[in-house]
């Protein structure tokens, strides 16, 4: 028994230690690295002091001074200036030192302080912070107080907080992981961003509505709608984020006012909501003069403080929550219509007036949780207006469709006696694609009298118009079907006629008939020569492209009349077609109709035959002997003519382009003129070199004339500025070769058509320095016209690159002039000076030394273009003429010349645009800010 007695007492006692360390084992509280959120609350102890004590005052192993979470916010203190304390044990299990951070998460805290303490009753860590700004200038998210401790590792200490704080403002305290609350504080923020978005959503829809009956209604929301996102805003720790990080007091500034303005549109919200069914009462007209005392609040609140205190915006609450509630209570009493409306309505003012009514104790939960209830309740008074006005509406809507049924019904009686008076053809079909009606000129179209004989001809429309007439009729169709139908009338004559039938079977129909024959006509007129009704030479070459795209071998001839000159000129022109027309249509009756005859420019015919080489030359020999016998005799008068052919097979698969193969049939009728009168020539690969050289040597001997005879022509074009502000008088000078062509005689020879003759004779170098040399003498005769040239350009040919001496030749002849060097400006065209980089580089440099100007004419044709514009001691470019002239057509080639506009401006390079040949491109180039214009638009070139 006593040993029983024994074990029985040892068994209680170990039983009250194991409960003894349970308790005691509660207290504490253990964190790790997995540590996201603790709340400290619960497991902490509390005990109320006076503001000014100290850690050294506390007496911690005093358990009966400590008091529950619970038990401290139901304490009441008749000081508010009191100081909260919080007592915790935390265990950090970890082998390493956690860092942690302790959330007071208090609006209203002035100051507060945390301190961690070991075993030995010191303080390891500690942290505070004291808030002297106002309440919105706290740099914290939504206002939350946060501060940073750190737990030793494997260790037990004690966590003391003291908030500086009333009893009751004391908020949960909750422990934190630095990464989890950086992404807790993101997803509050973002929370916050959803909900201001919603609401600007419904302002937007509010807004929207504002279109259909009682306008103002809706509008009056939507601007409750804005000013509630400005509250929202201004109270949020958005505002302070995003827009005034670096004054965040006008938000502070801001709130009152914008309080205020908040209440002025919600009594304007209630008078209109409330003004429909109960406009003669008194409720309204209350309405009307609280709204108004709050307008008139709202502009004194800048000069009055006492308006922008929250008890003042509390007074202002109550005041419209109670006069909305006797609004409300008269209408509902009243038994109105809309009852769901007004239900809805007072739902809504309620919400909102009780969330406003807490503006005097606001805390940081605002933001987070009734600015839900804001946007709830605007999209409830949203959705009850539409079920006040749903009856309403659907009302409207069903007197307008039967507006639109009977307009329907009359538009289609009057669209009925429209077909039988018209002049046009109506007709209706049925879903069988039988006659239902059609009116006379339809009938008389078709040569029927009536609508019997229509039907007993075709007995429907697919008999008339065809299978295809069907498509007009299959589900789903929107569209009407149309398409040009070629008909066989009772008379057999048959006409062109389009026709047009729509879903509902209504069909129209024209005689188009003549519009065929007149297209058919042109188009015959496009293709053919008037004359002599051959193709013209623009088809001839798009049939002969035509037929080697499709790898077929053939011939093309070219046979080249003379002759007809002398016959207009002594017997007039008339004559000189007949002519034509008579050796054209002889020559056609040699040809096999399976060749294809052209009209070659000017008096000449152009063959397109098969491949066979010996009856294609066979056959130009016939033709040619044609020529030769031909005799017209008119005014007693007879006139011979003479001819010469070409010709150019497609054997070779490189020859696949048409205009490559007629220049060698045209190659080789030269050569056959060569060889002398009604000659035939076959086109071989050695022609167009042996034609080249014949040509250069011509013009050698041209151009040596002209240089000993001094037979040149010089020109001026002029060079505008692009500048309205600027009026420069430049120009550039031109040299031509007199033009013997009797056909041509005012239009003078381009160096385009002789320069390379010229380079290889070595004329282009004299032809240069006498160019420059009559212009210095015209200046020396024109001494006013030098005063007011502000620029001359000269264009400088490869051999004068070349020449050591000739920038000697030009300070010599310059120094004894009345011209200034600025005023002369020499251009190198852009593949001269690729080829001759060296030598255009040193005179260029030397020009620059002496003041003269240089340029870069054809800038662009190469690749090396912007090399050029880097390296070259320049003045001037002038962008290549085909850019410019297709700016308006292709967006490349407009890039291309503003991005050399660009590169110029930045290498502070002077721009001019050669070839504007309208109105257009001069203002385009003239809006990217080019310097200088040239071309037909500014100045043709003129005889100097």
């Amino acid at each position: 028994m006593k040993f029983a007695r024994q074990s029985g007492f040892l068994l209680v006692i170990w039983a009250l230690m194991l409960i003894g360390s349970h308790a005691s084992a509660s207290d504490i509280v253990t964190v790790s690295a997995q540590t996201d959120r603790l709340l400290l609350s619960q497991d902490m102890t509390f005990r109320v002091l006076p503001a000014n004590t100290s850690l050294q005052q506390l007496d911690i192993n005093r358990a009966r001074y400590w008091q529950s979470f619970e038990a401290l916010k139901q304490s009441a203190q008749a000081n508010n200036d009191t100081t909260v304390w919080g007592l915790a044990t935390l265990y950090n299990r970890s082998a390493i030192n956690q860092a942690f951070v302790v959330d007071l998460g208090g609006s209203y805290v002035k100051y507060a302080q945390v301190f961690v303490i070991n075993r030995n009753e010191e303080v390891i860590d500690s942290a505070d912070v004291r808030f002297k700004d106002g309440l919105i200038q706290r740099p914290y998210l939504a206002q939350q107080m946060m501060l940073p401790i750190e737990v030793p590792a494997r260790t037990t200490v004690r966590l003391l907080v003291s908030v500086e704080t009333p009893p009751e403002y004391v908020n949960p305290i909750q422990l934190w992981n630095p990464g989890s609350l950086q992404l807790h504080l993101q997803q509050k923020q973002t929370a916050l961003g959803i909900n201001v978005g919603l609401m600007v959503l419904i302002a937007v829809a509010a807004f929207s509505m504002t279109r259909g009956n009682r306008r103002r209604l809706q509008l009056s929301i939507a601007c409750v709608c804005v000013t509630l996102i400005l509250v929202v805003l201004l109270h949020s720790g958005l505002w302070i984020t995003y827009f005034s990080p670096l004054k965040p007091s006008i938000a502070q500034l801001l709130m009152p006012y914008s309080q205020q303005w908040l209440l002025v549109v919600l009594g304007w919200a209630c008078v209109e909501l409330f003004s429909r069914l109960a406009r003669q009462s008194q409720i309204v007209r209350g309405l009307k003069l609280i709204t108004l005392v709050f307008i008139v609040s709202a502009v004194l609140q800048p000069w009055a403080p006492m308006l922008r205190s929250a008890w003042w915006l509390a007074a202002q609450n109550s005041a419209l929550m109670l006069t909305a509630l006797l609004a409300m209570f008269f209408i509902t009493s009243s038994r109105a219509r809309n009852r769901v409306f007004w239900e809805a309505s007072l739902l809504t003012v309620l919400t909102v007036l009780s969330l406003l009514i807490t503006w005097p104790r606001m805390s940081s939960t605002w933001v987070g949780q009734n600015t839900i209830v804001v946007y709830c309740a605007m999209t409830a008074t949203l959705l009850a207006l539409l079920i006040a006005n749903f009856e309403r509406i659907s009302e409207q809507l069903a007197h307008k469709v039967h507006r639109l049924k009977a307009a329907n019904l009359t538009i289609r009686r009057r669209m009925r006696l429209f077909q039988q008076r018209s002049s046009e053809g109506w007709f209706e079909l049925d879903r069988k694609m039988q006659w239902i009606r059609a009116n006379k000129p339809f009938l008389s179209m078709l040569g029927c009298s009536n609508k019997s004989m229509l039907v007993q001809h075709w007995p429907s429309a697919e008999e008339l118009f065809g299978e295809a007439a069907l498509s007009w009729r299959e589900p789903g169709r929107s569209e009407h079907w149309q398409q040009l139908v070629n008909i066989t009338l009772i008379s057999g004559q048959r006409r062109w006629f389009s026709v047009s039938i729509y879903p509902d079977g209504l069909g129209h129909v024209m005689d188009v008939s003549k519009q065929i024959d007149a297209e058919m006509q042109l188009n015959y007129l496009a293709k053919h020569d008037s004359l002599t009704g051959l193709l013209n030479f623009e088809e001839f070459k798009r049939i002969f492209q035509a037929k080697l795209d499709k790898q077929k071998p053939c011939t093309v001839m070219l046979i080249d009349i003379k002759g007809f000159d002398v016959l207009c000129d002594q017997v007039g022109g008339q004559h000189r077609d007949q002519a034509l027309l008579q050796l054209i249509l002889q020559m056609k009756k040699k040809t096999p109709q399976t060749m294809r005859l052209a009209r070659y420019p000017v008096n000449g015919i152009a063959i397109l035959g098969p491949d066979d080489e010996q009856a294609v030359f066979a056959l130009c020999y016939q033709l040619v002997q044609i020529v030769r016998e031909f005799r017209y005799s008119t005014e007693g008068r007879v006139f011979q003519f003479t001819a010469n052919a070409g010709m150019a097979v497609a054997k070779d698969a490189n020859l696949s382009i048409a205009e490559r193969l007629i220049r060698q049939a045209h190659d080789a009728e030269k050569i056959a003129q060569q060889l002398g009168d009604f000659k035939v020539y076959s086109a071989t690969a050695d022609d167009h070199r042996r034609l080249q050289t014949s040509e250069e040597r011509r013009w050698e001997d041209r151009l040596r004339s002209a240089l000993v005879n001094q037979d040149w022509q010089v020109f001026r074009q002029p060079i505008l500025s692009a500048s309205l502000e600027q009026d420069k008088h430049c120009y550039e000078i031109l040299l031509r070769l007199p033009n013997d062509d009797a056909l041509e005689p005012d239009e003078a020879i381009a160096p385009q058509q002789f320069l390379n003759a010229a380079v290889q004779a070595g004329i282009m170098g004299k032809a240069d320095r006498w160019l420059f040399r009559e212009l210095i003498e015209r200046f020396e005769e024109q001494p006013f016209e030098a005063t007011r040239t502000w620029r001359c350009h000269v264009n400088l040919s490869q051999q004068s690159l070349e020449d050591a001496d000739f920038i000697n030749f030009i300070e010599s002849m310059v120094a004894h002039s009345n011209i200034q060097p600025k005023q002369l400006m020499f251009e190198v065209a852009e593949p001269i000076a690729n080829d001759r980089f060296e030598e255009t580089y040193r005179l260029f440099k030397e020009l620059n030394h002496l003041g003269f100007g240089t340029a870069i004419d054809q800038f662009g044709t190469g690749f090396n273009s912007f090399r050029l514009l880097k390296y070259l001691p320049l003045t001037q470019i002038k962008v290549n003429r085909f850019w410019v002239q297709n700016m308006l057509l292709d967006p490349t080639d407009a890039e291309l010349v503003n991005s050399c506009i660009r590169l110029a401006q930045i290498n502070k390079i002077e721009v001019t645009a050669v070839g504007v040949e309208n109105d257009e491109t001069r203002a385009l180039l003239t809006k990217a800010q080019v310097d200088y214009l040239q071309g037909f638009a500014c100045g043709k070139p003129t005889c100097w």
